[in-house]
């Protein structure tokens, strides 16, 4: 098999084909050949979501790829060497290559390996049959795993550990969620073997690091086919082993329906309402989140009422993201409509912020105590301003700021 018209696929996708045919040449010199694999394989064949970073793997020994390359003066970084890879920096381009291997002893993410020229053998050292077909640099497909078959079901793809499920399995227990990731992604359907395997082994995801965990965790919580009470049922065991924390699937459909209706998908803000009423104090994993993401989740701000100028007024103490979860909670609380919803998503999306044109020192200069009393009336002066459309000027404001406080109460 061949993919058809490879070289314009590749154009389209903008994969670096000529760039690759070029470290090929230089690696023929020993009769060495270059293959793609993995992910763009599988997604060229499918026509979806090609990543322009393929995987590269080659027939030759690690050692001899890079003598290679140096004598080349093509810069790489030898960082995975001892595992066979390296990473090749060539016009401003990153490519992962690897040299063909097997493994001889394995533990858990990191094994033993040995050179080995064949895919036969390289093959069977991955994971699942789709990620383990590979092409050349001519659109030739090479399949030693019988992927294709599983790629190409009328159902749609499906996802099978390569050989011994459970082997598979404790070589990685990060397989176990990236079968269901790749699952999820291609379909609602598991491959029932590959599944009791997993479910066998769920409580060895808590072996692997927080940060590998929340990587995985991060790419299951948004994809569009867990969208099903079915699928929930299915994995909501193995997201709370990931996470190391119970979680509250009330109303997460209705919130996956709704963040597609405003185009507005976020890990961050499902993540917050599958832990909501538990004590952030006492989830591990969000101490394993980056800033940004921890401060949007811990955040507990909620709107009393959604008018649009508390709305607007809001978005001066809290960035867009804290507004906007605020605004979906509340309707997935019954306290809004969904068309006000839309409309204020909309309000929000659109609003920039505006400098108001009085701050403390003005009111200090017209004769104000410095204390709550100042930070009182900037808030009052703000929603006012905020309700006149930010429109009025600083003399204005300061005629509202007389209006709420007469001269004789000043000092």
């Amino acid at each position: 098999m061949k993919i058809k018209n490879f070289t314009k696929v590749c154009k389209f996708h903008k994969i670096p084909l000529q760039r690759i045919k070029l470290i090929e040449s230089i690696l023929s010199s020993k009769k060495g050949k270059l293959y793609l694999v993995g992910g763009v394989v599988r997604d060229l064949i499918l026509k979806t979501n090609v990543s322009p970073v393929p995987d590269l793997v080659c027939d030759l020994p690690i050692t001899t790829i890079v003598s290679l390359l140096k004598k080349n003066k093509i810069q790489f970084s030898s960082v995975g060497i001892d595992y066979g890879s390296i990473v090749i920096q060539y016009d401003f381009l990153r490519f992962d290559l690897t040299s063909m291997r097997k493994d001889l002893v394995s533990y858990g993410r990191h094994a033993e390996v040995s050179f080995s020229p064949n895919l036969d053998d390289d093959s069977a050292r991955r994971d699942f049959t789709v990620n383990a077909i590979y092409c050349d640099t001519n659109g030739n497909i090479i399949d030693p795993q019988n992927g294709l078959k599983d790629l190409n079901r009328k159902k749609g793809p499906k996802i099978r550990f390569i050989g011994d499920t459970e082997e598979r399995i404790k070589e990685d227990f990060l397989r176990i969620l990236r079968f269901l990731r790749f699952s999820l992604y291609y379909s609602r359907t598991f491959d029932l073997v590959g599944l009791n395997s997993c479910k066998k082994f769920i409580k060895s995801i808590q072996k692997l690091s927080f940060e590998r965990r929340i990587g995985e965790a991060k790419k299951i919580i948004v994809l569009k086919n867990l969208e099903s009470e079915f699928v929930i049922k299915k994995i909501y065991k193995f997201l709370e082993f990931c996470l190391d924390c119970k979680l509250n699937f009330k109303n997460f459909i209705n919130l996956c329906l709704i963040e597609k209706k405003i185009n507005d998908i976020s890990f961050e803000r499902r993540i917050k309402l599958l832990i909501r009423k538990k004590k952030i104090t006492k989830i591990k994993f969000v101490d394993y989140l980056e800033k940004k993401v921890k401060e949007r989740i811990t955040t507990n701000f909620k709107l009393v009422d959604f008018s649009e100028n508390l709305v607007f007024y809001s978005l001066y103490k809290y960035p867009k993201e804290i507004v906007l979860d605020a605004l979906i909670f509340g309707y997935l609380n019954k306290k809004i409509s969904k068309k006000k919803l839309i409309f204020l998503v909309k309000g929000v999306k659109n609003f920039k912020l505006k400098d108001i044109p009085i701050d403390g020192n003005d009111l200090i200069r017209l004769g104000f105590k410095k204390g709550k009393i100042i930070g009182q009336l900037l808030d009052k002066t703000k929603k006012w301003w905020l309700k006149k459309n930010c429109l009025p000027n600083k003399k204005e404001c300061e005629s509202f700021v007389f209006s709420l406080f007469p001269t004789s109460r000043r000092r």
